[in-house]
């Protein structure tokens, strides 16, 4: 009897893990992000917006950002899912931007942008934002297009 029971008594004791994240909302690499704010202050809009894609498969993003495209790899870990969306721990490495010369204040945006980019270390996944963080603070928020 006892071995008839034991396979009902495992199936019930799934990891905790699964059940801490059902309903977590995920990246897609199909959703294009646009970039609507830095550091809390609305981006202007503009000809040539600033995207940012994930590739879960290949743990890579890329982007565009003033006259260049972007890359870099990344990892996210599953943190919680609160009222406001899924939280995750993000590490952002190798980011890389193209070599192509913008106008100067074009260049100093691009750097300041990819800066906040590579020391981002968690997210916030709504159904149509996406807000990363350093240390807590806001950095940059996108918004589905």
């Amino acid at each position: 009897m006892l071995l008839f029971l034991l396979p009902l008594w495992v199936g019930c004791s799934a990891p905790k893990k699964a059940a801490d994240n059902a309903g977590a909302l995920q990246l897609d690499k199909e959703q294009v992000w646009q970039l609507v704010a830095q550091r809390g202050k609305d981006e202007a809009p503009s000809a040539d917006p600033v995207i940012l894609m994930f590739h879960p498969e290949s743990g890579t993003l890329r982007g565009r950002v003033a006259c260049n495209r972007y890359f870099a790899d990344y990892t996210l870990r599953f943190d919680r899912v609160t009222a406001e969306g899924t939280r995750y721990a993000l590490k952002v490495a190798y980011v890389s931007g193209g070599d192509v010369q913008c106008p100067e204040g074009d260049m100093a945006a691009q750097d300041r942008y990819l800066a906040l980019l590579g020391k981002a270390d968690a997210c916030l996944l709504t159904p149509y934002s996406l807000t990363l963080f350093q240390k807590g603070k806001e950095t940059l928020k996108f918004e589905l297009q």
